[in-house]
């Protein structure tokens, strides 16, 4: 074991009991303290181990917990930005690294809460969401690389994949395209298709969402952008293409 992996295990058996443990079971997390804990240690090393630590904590345990996990990222944030220690291009990349996996991760926490308000909403407001759907879809793209963006969408359809809503949730994922920006066409395909297969790898086939779907292919392809769609992609929508074709 090297000394920082020493220095590190010392601060967590000796230093750390912001967590209490029982066995394997963890029963406590005093979230303020362990921040202080992070930035009262000496070595930006030290820091960065202790604040990975604390986000796996965060994300196993409170994913959900906002309020915890951005008074982590302000703490982070003073770790990687402070002047007064002699920070390493390595460190500097480690603290980019996981800063950007929490903003991530907030930002797919606020998408999730937008898409399933605009589930639950009635019919007649479905405009209403698709304009504020279509507004954070700007500043998504704005923020994140399109390989986040792709992260992001995954789970939004796996924790709103609801049967009764598919031909809403269909069109609300549409809201994602930009017209004009390829970046986000590719995504939009990306989340039409997610949505699609998964109703198929379950076995189920809600008609008036299939319906829609068939009549959304058509207008995906004549997007300008659908010529450059990587073929895996083009493969996967004339897959799920004739297979609306032959309900």
């Amino acid at each position: 074991m090297d000394s920082t992996s020493c220095r590190v295990l010392l601060l967590l058996i000796f230093v750390l009991p912001a967590i209490t443990a029982v066995g394997t079971q963890v029963v406590s997390y005093d979230n303020t303290r362990m921040l202080e804990l992070i930035k009262q240690t000496e070595a930006v090393e030290d820091q960065l181990s202790l604040a990975a630590a604390t986000w796996g904590k965060l994300r196993s345990d409170y994913p959900r917990d906002v309020p915890k996990i951005e008074n982590f990222a302000t703490t982070l944030a003073h770790v990687v930005c402070q002047s007064s220690k002699n920070i390493t291009m390595q460190q500097l990349l480690q603290g980019y690294l996981l800063r950007e996996n929490i903003r991530l991760h907030l930002a797919t926490l606020n998408t999730t809460a937008l898409f399933k308000e605009a589930l639950q909403a009635s019919d007649h407001e479905q405009g209403k969401w698709q304009t504020q759907i279509a507004k954070e879809s700007e500043k998504l793209h704005c923020l994140f690389k399109p390989k986040q963006l792709r992260e992001l969408v995954n789970t939004l359809v796996r924790r709103l994949y609801q049967l009764e809503r598919g031909r809403q949730f269909a069109a609300y994922l549409y809201q994602l395209y930009m017209p004009g920006n390829r970046d986000s066409y590719e995504l939009m395909v990306h989340a039409e298709l997610l949505l699609f297969e998964r109703y198929e790898s379950a076995g189920l086939r809600p008609a008036t969402y299939r319906e829609y779907m068939a009549q959304l292919w058509e207008v995906i392809k004549r997007e300008a952008f659908y010529a450059s769609l990587p073929q895996k992609l083009k493969d996967r929508l004339i897959d799920v293409a004739i297979s609306t074709l032959n309900d």
